[in-house]
């Protein structure tokens, strides 16, 4: 995919969409493509793509698009309103949406905390709490995802935090998941250590 460049700040909603969508469409295809030949020759059976931007801490961030979208920083004002509209761009290729594709799986906007080497950094600057990404998740394709808390939350705070996410994905009737990572042995604020290639290390959020 091209470097991603930022938009004038003149630039409307509309205008951003309509730029990201092209940039992204093209890919998708190529994918939707590949599966349906695979599907073709009976080495699978295909029934759609989930449209969601994995985080990866080997790509591009997703806070990185929203500050092309014109945030300061992920987690200032506006970051949910960012959120919404990316979870819209990535719904917006499905057939129910007037696009051309199957759609299956969460279709959203990501926060994978320990996935995401800018949601990671962010966090380590205090720039969001586990209370603001729990709002996020209200419009986005996931819950709370690969979160780090401490390891001595009590039962009882863990209990509530899946309560309210829960309460949540009743009321607006959509699937949010609640992947905590207690850290023995870290408190809030402190660095996890891990060593694992597929996650970046993150600071250890709180739970209130």
């Amino acid at each position: 995919m091209a470097a991603l460049k930022p938009l004038p700040s003149t630039a409307s909603w509309e205008v951003k969409f309509a730029a990201l969508r092209g940039a992204v469409a093209p890919h998708l295809k190529a994918l939707d493509g590949i599966c349906k030949g695979a599907a073709a020759a009976g080495a699978v059976r295909y029934i759609g793509i989930d449209t969601s931007a994995a985080p990866s801490k080997d790509a591009e961030s997703l806070c990185t698009v929203c500050e092309l979208l014109g945030l300061p920083h992920f987690g200032a004002a506006g970051t949910l309103g960012a959120a919404q509209f990316l979870t819209r761009l990535f719904k917006s290729f499905g057939k129910a949406q007037g696009g051309e594709l199957d759609l299956i799986g969460f279709s959203g906007f990501m926060l994978a905390c320990l996935e995401d080497a800018g949601l990671a950094k962010s966090a380590a600057a205090g720039q969001f709490n586990i209370t603001a990404l729990n709002a996020y998740s209200a419009v986005c394709g996931i819950g709370l995802d690969t979160v780090p808390v401490p390891g001595d939350t009590p039962v009882s705070k863990l209990e509530a935090l899946m309560s309210d996410t829960g309460a949540m994905a009743f009321r607006l009737s959509k699937p949010l998941t609640v992947r905590l990572f207690p850290c023995p042995g870290l408190k809030a604020g402190e660095m996890t250590r891990f060593t694992s290639s597929d996650l970046c290390n993150c600071a250890v959020f709180e739970v209130p």
